[in-house]
């Protein structure tokens, strides 16, 4: 914060205001970087199973350095924000005492929320430090990151119009999740392996998932990222570990979407057209959820 009384010493107090910053930003750097050796030793190596108890140690820790990833991340780019208005701020302006005064503002909002979000940065650092996690990679390295489609639905589900075709389906009333798929694909897939009796066959043995599988949302979102990079983008395994962690958290974001996805750039395009409240833009597939029809007693009162 600039204590401003007149211009003359305006740049020694910019020159320390800028000091300061760089002092705080080095500080959360050097968070971000623990939280992420952190990650890297803790989530490495592991593979997941489908079926992960969301009150274990992992599961636990998973959410808690995603958090913590975040707010570090929210803390640097608010302290670098903070430096580049203060890069701007020329001393012959005529509005001088207004621009200061409004960097004034914003580093108070901004100063604040990184001191709440240091403070629970420091504490997940400190319990980190302490903790045996040696029991917590058991958990979840008894099976494959590699899953296959489980077959859970009947075969008189399926619409036999086939008006689904490339629409994902996100379906709480059939507890199942269909993937976007093309007619000419699945017919070229039915006619050139004899394992399969029918379209309906092919959509429900490789198109088809339970809803269960993405029971648990955030670790869902994680596999199913993580395998987007590896498996269709085959890409590294650190850049895998980053999406996985950064789409993690975003709660607005259904996992099955990341597994109807056929590229990265389908997925970006995605996430941008949400960020910009634009999803008509969205061009690669439909997505249609189907959800229970229910009343609540304020609607029944009302009627």
């Amino acid at each position: 914060m600039i204590n401003f009384s007149n211009t003359e010493n305006l740049v020694n107090l910019i020159d320390l205001e800028k000091v300061s910053l760089d002092s705080t930003l080095d500080i959360q750097k050097s968070f971000n970087k623990q939280i992420l050796i952190f990650v890297k030793k803790f989530m490495g190596n592991v593979n997941f199973s489908t079926d992960i108890d969301s009150s274990n140690q992992t599961f636990f820790y998973l959410n808690e350095s995603t958090s913590a990833l975040n707010k570090s991340n929210a803390n640097i780019s608010m302290l670098k924000n903070l430096l580049d208005t203060l890069s701007q701020i020329n001393p012959c302006d005529e509005n001088l005492e207004n621009i200061i005064n409004s960097y004034n503002n914003t580093f108070k909002e901004s100063i604040n929320l990184i001191y709440a979000n240091t403070e629970i940065i420091e504490k997940f650092i400190h319990q980190i430090t302490i903790t045996d996690f040696s029991d917590a990679t058991q958990i979840i390295t008894t099976s494959s990151v590699r899953e296959t489609t489980v077959q859970t639905v009947s075969q008189n589900s399926i619409d036999n119009n086939h008006s689904s075709e490339n629409t994902l389906i996100i379906s709480e009333k059939q507890k199942k999740v269909i993937l976007p798929y093309k007619i000419s694909h699945i017919e070229n897939i039915l006619k050139n392996n004899s394992i399969y009796d029918s379209i309906d066959d092919v959509i429900d043995k490789l198109y088809t998932k339970p809803i269960s599988y993405y029971k648990v949302s955030p670790i869902a979102r994680f596999k199913e990222a993580y395998k987007l990079v590896k498996e269709r983008e085959k890409g590294s395994k650190f850049k895998a570990l980053s999406l996985a962690f950064e789409l993690l958290g975003n709660y607005s974001l259904h996992p099955a979407i990341i597994t109807a996805c056929k590229s990265l750039d389908e997925l970006d395009i995605y996430l941008a057209c949400i960020e910009e409240n634009a999803l008509d833009d969205f061009k690669f597939f439909n997505i249609k959820y189907e959800v229970p029809l229910s009343i609540s007693k304020l609607a029944k009162n009302n009627i």
